[in-house]
């Protein structure tokens, strides 16, 4: 039974009534130290009067004080005042400091007392998304937006969680039907166009951003929402101005820099990234994310030689991990013990930002269908956006799947550390959405890198790296990485994601010339491929140069890329650019219009080596002097194609000619490279399943104390 209030005989009853009446009053105006004061006279007179309790509770938990209203609103329930407010007010009290559990215990306290009360359950989703219980949290939201339809905070909440949980594209229904009943409300035009943007509908995204635009054509933060709207769309001169804008706007909008100097990258721009990302680090300090696009970009160089690269990741690696923070007894985390098997499978875990639509998953997946789950449990750790069929599939291939998004790098490890991971395999370097920071805590006895990223991530708590010997010769790639290189006999195996058209035609029968290209990313086209390129066309005169990549769907950059080639003397007119085609067969059906693939330098082509040869395109590739530089020459191997692989330039303009002189052998090409390739390794599923259980088998985790020092380094992004 609950403890009953001390009678007020003998005192005043009307002054204890009028004091409560004024202090509800003071409460409802928002004046906390009358509240105070009133409570406080009540008290006075009546120590455990619930009705003063409960005030002087409230007081001190509007005032930022929820440590102290705890004990007050605890009271007040204990003597019987467990009104619905009451119990909600101590949820609130509860959940800023931290005690989920006793909050949502309260929550639901009220809602028993008020089944109707909206503003219980919309707090109560709060303190569940806080757990992490997604659905639970979409559900209490969506009650109080049942109980109150026009509880706008109900509503913001939902779409918030919504979009974190990687559903943006509900956040933007519920933002547009919102929107329907209040076409005027610029805030809400904000919002559905930024939940259109965090559900890559990009028209919609920009219409509505636009609209917003046109009555507050000076908000930072539309036009930097715009500006990433319009870069993904390809229009990378437009997005720069818009995020520009931004930042001119604010300053100190680090996000927006962060845009632009993304934007700038992607378009190539590396001294006006460099610059923006110092702009990033000034306001913002040291950025994991900013960091590894830094690192990412000095792979498109062509200026720096393997062991720059290397020192550049190393001495990245040897600052974030000297930064990290220490565990409870002020030491860096620890490898935790190899668990012992007892015959039991060995655990694999994969971590990826890329369990969907990305080629990531052409490598990944036949590896996860093919491998041996008598000897190996599987686990995946995804950091994934947005949720697709692929996502679906890479679920269904293993034992265990645990979401990251959104997660600490601390709770990150601790979830790796629960499921008891023997190894664990990182699938992105220093790509997007990364989870490096969880590496770098050590969660697993053994823990390797693999496919994602065309470099060491320098990071020492990553002890193996797997690859081959032609992706990264024994000797001095050895020396480039801080990883333990663990080679198999390929270390790539493809297959296309659904179904693919077949091969068309070679064009060189019906255009009576042949046609070079390439369909890889912007970046890669730099100043030495372009020459490289320019030189194969010149050597043969009638020939044209198809590129095909999102970017160049703006004008700008078209114009850039035909003056990359006009400066060695190609005319305009021999050089075909093509933009994305969103529907993946006519992406496919484009390469009927190439004869013969050339492979950038130094970043080669991995995807868009393997479609060309899927589609009966023959890729040419010059290896150069690190991992990026030799993918082109691994996968050519692997499908008993070496000799498209050259071994110097005038090598690789002697191929292009004799290649592009024998239009019958291109038509032959044409009609039996995917055969060939089907019945290649670099198509095995089965075998690189084995060989890769195999090594991960023989994994142990060794120091490299037997690195050599690096030679000095002049950082490209340094701008002293």
């Amino acid at each position: 039974m609950s403890e009953a209030a001390v009678s007020p005989v003998g005192h005043d009853m009307a002054q204890i009534d009028k004091a409560l009446d004024d202090g509800f009053q003071a409460l409802a105006t928002g004046d906390l130290a009358a509240t105070r004061r009133f409570a406080a006279s009540v008290l006075e007179k009546v120590p455990r009067h619930p009705a003063g309790l409960y005030l002087s509770g409230v007081a001190l938990a509007i005032g930022g004080d929820p440590v102290g209203a705890i004990p007050q609103l605890e009271a007040a329930i204990a003597v019987g005042g467990g009104t619905p407010e009451c119990y909600y007010n101590l949820g609130l009290a509860l959940h800023r400091v931290g005690d989920s559990a006793g909050a949502e215990r309260a929550y639901w306290s009220a809602i028993l007392r008020a089944p109707g009360f909206a503003e219980a359950y919309n707090s109560l989703g709060v303190t569940l998304a806080d757990c992490g219980r997604t659905e639970d949290a979409i559900a209490a939201f969506r009650r109080a937006g049942a109980e109150r339809p026009d509880f706008a905070e109900a509503r913001h909440n939902l779409a918030g969680v919504l979009i974190a949980a990687g559903r943006a594209d509900a956040a933007f229904d519920l933002y547009r039907d919102w929107l329907a009943c209040e076409p005027g409300n610029q805030r809400l035009i904000f919002l559905a166009g930024t939940a259109a943007l965090n559900a890559d509908m990009l028209e919609e995204a920009e219409s509505l951003l636009r609209q917003f635009l046109l009555h507050r054509p000076r908000d930072a933060g539309a036009l930097n929402n715009l500006g990433l709207a319009l870069s993904r769309t390809g229009r990378i001169s437009d997005a720069i101005a818009t995020l520009s804008r931004a930042v001119d706007l604010q300053p100190d909008y680090k996000e927006a820099w962060f845009a632009l100097a993304a934007a700038h990258q992607a378009a190539g721009q590396f001294t006006a990234s460099a610059e923006a990302y110092e702009r990033v680090r000034d306001i913002g300090g040291s950025d994991l994310g900013v960091d590894s696009n830094i690192l990412m970009a000095l792979n498109y160089y062509d200026t720096l030689t393997a062991a720059e690269v290397y020192d550049r990741h190393r001495r990245w690696g040897e600052d974030y991990a000297r930064n990290m923070p220490a565990d409870g007894s002020g030491d860096p985390p620890q490898r935790p013990p190899a668990q012992p098997r007892d015959g039991r499978r060995l655990r694999i875990g994969y971590v990826s930002p890329d369990f969907r639509l990305h080629s990531v998953s052409m490598f990944l997946l036949p590896l996860l269908e093919h491998h041996d789950r008598s000897r190996v449990e599987l686990f995946a750790y995804s950091n994934v956006e947005k949720n697709d069929v692929i996502t679906d599939t890479v679920r269904r291939q293993v034992d265990g799947w645990r979401s990251m998004t959104g997660l600490s790098a601390a709770d990150g490890a601790d979830l790796i550390r629960h499921d008891g991971v023997d190894v664990l395999i990182d699938l992105a370097g220093h790509t997007a959405r990364h989870r490096l920071d969880v590496f770098a805590l050590r969660p697993a006895p053994v823990q390797a890198t693999w496919l994602g990223y065309p470099a060491t991530t320098g990071l020492t708590a990553v002890d193996a790296r797997f690859t081959d010997a032609v992706a990264d010769p024994v000797g001095d790639a050895d020396r480039l990485h801080t990883e333990t290189l663990v080679r198999l006999d390929h270390f790539l195996c493809y297959r296309p994601l659904g179904s693919v058209p077949a091969p068309l035609p070679a064009p060189a029968l019906s255009r009576r010339t042949v046609s070079f290209g390439s369909f890889n990313t912007l970046p890669k086209l730099n100043a030495a491929t372009a020459a490289l390129w320019a030189r194969v066309l010149r050597a043969v005169p009638d020939s044209r140069l198809v590129l095909k990549t999102a970017l160049l769907a703006d004008r700008g950059v078209r114009e850039r890329v035909r003056a990359m080639f006009t400066v060695h003397g190609i005319d305009d007119g021999r050089i075909v650019l093509l933009s994305h085609i969103p529907n993946h067969f006519g992406h496919l059906d484009a390469y009927g219009e190439i004869d013969i693939a050339l492979d950038p330098t130094p970043y080669n082509g991995a995807t868009t080596t393997c479609e060309a040869l899927w589609m009966g395109v023959p890729v040419l590739t010059l290896p150069g002097d690190r991992h990026a530089a030799r993918v082109g020459a691994s996968l050519l191997t692997a499908a008993g194609l070496t000799e498209w692989i050259a071994r110097d330039a005038d090598d690789f303009v002697a191929m292009a000619t004799a290649m592009a002189s024998d239009p019958q052998r291109l038509a032959e090409n044409r009609a039996g490279l995917r055969g060939r390739l089907l019945a290649s390794p670099l198509c095995d599923g089965a075998r690189f399943a084995r060989q890769f259980e195999a090594r991960c088998f023989g994994l142990r985790a060794a120091p490299r104390d037997d690195l050599p020092p690096a030679p000095p380094f002049r950082d490209p992004f340094s701008l002293n």
